[in-house]
């Protein structure tokens, strides 16, 4: 683990206070199973963090050119983050179901996503994916998920459990 000192970019799902003491930064792909345990893990723990002003929790969907998670980068093209209360609900919702869908082709992810989750295609998107990828290969980020708790980096394959996540947060909030 290393530490860094980036100021918080491209934070643009964020739940959560802006100005809470603690920082959760999570680099994640909707085709990735480890992004899929992480983000309920931190559903769970962080939720009465969020809640108390404690933490905010920022998800950036890191569209990494890997042909495992060309699904996942579709997706992105179509979430609508001027709503990012719906867009919350909608990872949780395809992190839960990823195993049905991730192995769809492009038209019925496509259908999927105009037909369940009411979501089209938004032209801004391509701008914020380009933005998050400058900025993970700025950060070093190489892998998702990729976590950061006030800057200090957790890199996968190391997963961080539901405790260690809490045991970290409690350590950063006495600090």
């Amino acid at each position: 683990m290393r530490e860094l000192t980036n100021q918080i970019e491209e934070a643009l799902l964020s739940f959560g206070q802006k100005d809470a003491p603690v920082k959760v930064e999570v680099f994640l792909n909707l085709a990735c199973p480890y992004c899929a345990s992480f983000y309920g893990i931190a559903e769970d723990v962080l939720k009465d963090y969020i809640d108390n002003r404690q933490v905010e929790f920022i998800v950036k969907h890191y569209d990494k050119p890997r042909e495992m998670l060309l699904n996942g980068t579709l997706i992105n093209l179509f979430l609508d983050y001027e709503n990012p209360s719906h867009v919350k609900e909608t990872l949780k919702e395809l992190f839960e179901t990823q195993g049905k869908w991730d192995q769809l082709n492009n038209q019925e992810i496509k259908n999927l996503l105009s037909e369940k989750y009411h979501l089209k295609e938004e032209p801004q998107n391509t701008e914020i994916s380009l933005n998050v990828t400058a900025e993970a290969i700025r950060r070093n980020v190489k892998m998702v998920p990729t976590v950061f708790i006030n800057n200090k980096e957790y890199q996968y394959p190391t997963e961080i459990t539901a405790e260690e996540l809490k045991i970290e947060i409690e350590a950063a909030l006495e600090k």
